[in-house]
């Protein structure tokens, strides 16, 4: 990723990513491959974002740090899980 902008407000988050290979069982029996920090700030209307990696980023405090693992948390808890129908 090109560097960050110094000047903007960035908000940072932690995310799960599914890799659209069919044959992927992370991505199938789990919520993607992570978590790994991403990055958003705002350049006029539009919203930018840009990937981290998967260590916490040097500007994140301990809050902000909690308050993404929180939002990750509640996010999984509350995806609907697929239920297993019977063929009949």
């Amino acid at each position: 990723m090109s560097k960050l902008p110094t000047d903007q407000h960035i908000t940072y988050q932690l995310q799960y990513r599914k890799c659209g290979k069919p044959t992927c069982g992370t991505c199938k029996n789990a919520a993607g491959h992570g978590p790994y920090w991403y990055a958003y700030w705002r350049e006029g209307a539009k919203l930018r974002s840009g990937y981290i990696g998967k260590t916490q980023p040097a500007g994140v405090t301990p809050v902000a740090a909690a308050r993404a693992e929180q939002r990750l948390a509640t996010h999984r808890a509350t995806k609907v899980q697929p239920v297993a129908v019977e063929a009949r």
